[in-house]
């Protein structure tokens, strides 16, 4: 169980902690919360206290300490610390070294991995002093989150608010990963259902979402992957990964093959579309012209997980997925796998309405090429995602010794 140090500090922002530790720990992740003076007037130790059930650090020398001196300790056992929101006064801190303060005193026992997400007056954020802070913080290892722009509780807009809390999270888990079963290795994702345009109104797709390929991308770069996504779905995608927007068949075709063979893995769970309008019509068809509608030219797509198969390298492991219509699917999907050369395919009944396209749960079977079938009973798709990347990490150490 990885252990994160989280740092609170005097900022308006510092309520926004909270949701980021309840997310982590309900990731398995134990969280020690840390209080600067400032950050203690924001968040109480016991409200901290309460979510995490670890005793908060909000002194640097507590009347009841124990014998070992606390802040060496916790140095010793955290694998990340975190200050979030980070205010100027924590930055200036850090990049000097003084440690007046029980979360200056971690940062200066613990050191790196250190992810610091700033939250602060636009004016603050732009003085010269603090820009020069954190660039020395930077030349030391330590990586920032943001911020973003928009408005500030003091009703001035500009750079200094407090990044998305999703992204924070995101960083974090990708931090922690590193040292994940999928450390060092680089993984291609593919999602959603890609889009055949009719005009430039029109178009010809699927009912994917694409929740499953991008929590797909999310698992494997919470095992220590580097993960791109290339995907043709609107929703927002995970934080800590390089995407690729794509939005037709042949588009998703050009990305995935320029980048395919440097991949340890290729996870292609994308509903590509298999057929796209011969002639795409410039404008949009009239309704006077409607009649054109009802005899669309249509031609077969690139089937890219075939090519794929004859394409991968020695050692790429390369998994499909395989949506069908109840109980016959599995004969179906098993002469997808042998066609097109995939060492996993992962199956899924979508005549279900509470699983599959558009739902927040999935069941899944993954068929191997050796003949071995594993279910994975209905659950959420993230926990779907992540045993399905245990297995391709399995795979993937084992083809390592042989």
């Amino acid at each position: 169980m990885p252990t994160v140090l989280f740092g609170i500090t005097g900022s308006i922002a510092a309520y926004k902690a909270l949701d980021i530790i309840r997310d982590l720990m309900a990731e398995g992740v134990e969280v020690v919360p840390i209080l600067s003076e400032g950050g203690a007037k924001f968040v109480t130790r016991t409200t901290l206290e309460a979510l995490t059930g670890r005793a908060a650090m909000s002194e640097v020398l507590p009347e009841n300490s124990r014998q070992e001196i606390g802040h060496i300790v916790l140095a010793r056992q955290a694998d990340l610390l975190v200050t979030c929101p980070a205010s100027a006064d924590i930055i200036a801190k850090y990049a000097m070294g003084i440690a007046d303060d029980p979360l200056a005193l971690i940062a200066l026992a613990f050191g790196t991995p250190h992810l610091i997400a700033p939250a602060m007056n636009h004016r603050m954020w732009e003085n010269p002093a603090t820009k020069h802070n954190v660039e020395i913080l930077k030349e030391r290892g330590i990586e920032f989150i943001g911020p973003d722009k928009g408005l500030m509780a003091c009703g001035e807009e500009g750079w200094g608010r407090l990044s998305p809390l999703d992204e924070i999270y995101g960083r974090i888990m990708a931090e922690l990963g590193k040292s994940g079963p999928l450390s060092g290795r680089r993984v291609l994702v593919s999602a959603g259902g890609t889009r055949e345009a009719i005009d430039d109104v029109r178009y010809i797709t699927n009912q994917s979402s694409g929740r499953m390929g991008h929590a797909i991308a999310e698992a494997a770069r919470d095992l220590g992957a580097k993960v791109v996504l290339v995907t043709a779905s609107d929703l927002k995608p995970p934080a800590g990964i390089q995407v690729e927007h794509v939005g037709s068949a042949e588009e998703m075709a050009e990305i995935i093959f320029n980048i395919a063979e440097s991949h340890d893995a290729v996870i292609m769970s994308a509903a590509v579309a298999d057929f796209t309008p011969v002639k795409k019509v410039n404008g949009k068809i009239k309704k006077g012209q409607i009649g054109d509608l009802s005899n669309i030219e249509l031609k077969r797509t690139r089937d890219i997980l075939r090519e794929l198969g004859t394409k991968k390298p020695v050692r790429q492991l390369l998994v499909g997925f395989a949506a069908e219509f109840g109980p016959e699917g599995k004969e179906e999907a098993l002469r997808k796998m042998k066609e097109k050369s995939c060492d996993l395919m992962c199956l899924n009944d979508v005549s279900r309405s509470d699983i599959g396209f558009c739902s927040e749960h999935n069941e899944i079977s993954v068929l191997f090429s050796d003949g071995e079938i594993k279910h994975l009973p209905k659950n959420t798709k993230k926990e779907i995602a992540k045993s399905i990347m245990l297995e391709v990490a399995a795979i993937l150490k084992k083809n390592d010794r042989h």
